[in-house]
């Protein structure tokens, strides 16, 4: 509990500490022993309505002199709210004179109200949900965290995605959960769960600006897809990176590497970040040349800051593009090949997810590179629950 200040409230605590001070006469009547005489001054809490009961906005009164003279809380109220906050019992009223109750992020699900404060907890097999009520509207609710309905805990559940984007095969998986979770789900549950949450991650409009640095790496990679009348059809995946913070700055996905697919990274580039490349380093792939120039040409501090590499030895060079492309090759090489371009733009979006936000990196002292690139969000636990949060409330 806080340290408390007001005097009333003072007395009121000390009225708590002796004992058989405070005696329950009923669901909402106590009576309170006088510290001046032999005698108990009677306290009732009474609300207005069912709507009031839920929001915690109770009325108080006691047959006191302080009470009946001045109508504000006495010590008497006090002592019972003390002993009811310290038993338990959630007394609304009373937390909002002592704290802030309006919790300004949620908003209601029914009238869109932001005028909502936290009324106790929901208790689940997976542990408790925080409970909030709406003032304006008194309906009660739980924020979705991207979990609801869901069979499975959302430990397994993030724990699945993990292990896949880490290039662990569904049947392995499988065996990992029954093994040391207990859990037994197939591998079509474990591809439903991934194509949810990967939808859900691909929908993800990331909200903050990037502090990224001045020289970044573009380079590309296959991915194959399923098509009909072809044995290996592949897409092109272009990846540009901040070399400073490794930051994922773009991941697009294309049929062919022409000057309009190159052009496609880096437009998106520039759109979660304010900075001006000095450098952009490639490979030799033709269709980088007019494309850098057709992007950042007169924008950045000197005229064409395209770099394009003769060989992989030579300084600078692209490693650490390619390292990344290994990274992504442990995913693609255990899926071998996706549904359709859908399907590899949502493997896309959720790599750069795992990247960005999920993966530490040793390269930058074992942080993930939103956390170098100063994205304000909390990034410490579970990383894939706080990610498909924001991803289910469009933050």
């Amino acid at each position: 509990m806080k340290q408390i200040t007001n005097p009333r409230e003072l007395r009121g605590l000390k009225i708590l500490s002796e004992p058989d001070t405070i005696i329950p006469m009923g669901k909402n009547e106590w009576d309170v022993r006088s510290q001046s005489k032999d005698a108990y001054y009677h306290v009732i809490r009474e609300y207005k309505d069912r709507h009031a009961q839920q929001r915690g906005q109770a009325t108080w009164t006691c047959t006191c002199p302080d009470f009946l003279s001045r109508n504000v809380v006495c010590k008497h109220q006090h002592a019972v709210m003390l002993s009811l906050k310290i038993s338990g019992e959630i007394v609304k009223d009373y937390e909002a004179t002592q704290t802030e109750g309006v919790e300004s992020n949620i908003i209601c699900p029914t009238c869109k109200s932001g005028n909502v404060i936290k009324y106790g907890v929901r208790k689940t097999k997976f542990g408790e949900n925080q409970r909030y009520t709406c003032n304006d509207c008194g309906y009660s609710f739980v924020v979705d965290q991207g979990f609801h309905r869901m069979k499975n805990s959302p430990k397994t559940i993030t724990l699945t995605l993990d292990l896949y984007f880490k290039g662990v095969s569904l049947r392995k998986i499988a065996d990992h959960l029954i093994q040391f979770e207990d859990v037994a789900v197939t591998q079509v549950t474990i591809l439903r769960w991934i194509r949810k949450y990967l939808a859900q991650l691909g929908k993800y409009a990331e909200k903050y600006q990037v502090e990224a640095g001045n020289i970044w790496h573009c380079d590309e990679t296959t991915v194959f897809v399923k098509k009909e009348g072809e044995k290996k059809h592949y897409l092109w995946i272009w990846n540009l990176m901040d070399a400073k913070t490794r930051y994922l700055l773009a991941c697009q996905v294309s049929e062919t590497r022409y000057v309009k697919d190159a052009r496609k990274p880096l437009a998106k580039a520039k759109e979660v970040t304010a900075v001006n490349p000095d450098a952009i380093v490639t490979d030799g792939l033709p269709a980088y040349k007019q494309a850098v120039k057709d992007e950042f040409y007169g924008l950045g501090r000197i005229q064409n800051p395209h770099v394009r590499l003769k060989d992989f030895e030579t300084k600078p060079n692209n490693n650490i593009l390619e390292r990344l492309n290994g990274t992504f090759r442990e995913r693609t090489k255990v899926v071998r090949s996706f549904d359709s371009a859908i399907g590899a733009e949502a493997f896309a979006a959720g790599m750069q997810t795992y990247y960005n936000y999920i993966r530490p990196h040793q390269g930058i002292g074992g942080m993930v590179p939103a956390q170098l690139a100063n994205i304000p969000l909390d990034l410490t636990g579970n990383r894939w629950m706080t990610m498909i949060g924001l991803a289910t409330a469009g933050k």
